[in-house]
């Protein structure tokens, strides 16, 4: 698998990152399934999908270990939503994954903490997406 790349620690460390409960809160139902599925793919075990902000805010007393956020969300902005994960699952990290290229949204996303932004649709987005998670598997070691 993938991460046997980049992780080289205890096994008991392995199946507690292997078993992290990710969401992916996207609006794209097609790319929200697709990251999904790459996701499963590389071995995570526990995977949702939302497709709003106010729905995903009612699951966030699950509190994720990681959530991969959009930021056009149609009901609630991607910062909406990061500042209520701040407040109220300050370890879940983020990793925002959007079209959304303006600067200045940008900069504020990773003020409130946003571990990595993304660019959804550019050709490295895959590679990027998939070096941010070796180095939260790194983080572990």
């Amino acid at each position: 698998s993938f991460w046997h790349n980049y992780y080289t620690g205890s096994i008991e460390v392995w199946i507690c990152i292997m078993d992290s409960i990710i969401y992916i809160v996207d609006d794209d139902i097609i790319f929200s399934e697709v990251l999904k599925r790459k996701l499963l793919i590389h071995g995570f075990t526990q995977v949702y999908t939302c497709h709003t902000g106010s729905g995903f805010l009612l699951e966030l007393n699950v509190k994720p270990d990681l959530i991969f956020l959009d930021y056009d969300l149609g009901d609630l902005t991607g910062i909406e939503v990061l500042l209520k994960i701040k407040k109220y699952s300050p370890k879940t990290e983020v990793i925002m994954v959007s079209a959304q290229e303006k600067y200045k949204i940008i900069e504020e996303a990773k003020s409130l903490g946003v571990y990595r932004y993304i660019a959804k649709g550019q050709n490295q987005m895959n590679a990027e997406i998939e070096e941010a998670l070796s180095c939260l598997a790194q983080q572990f070691n």
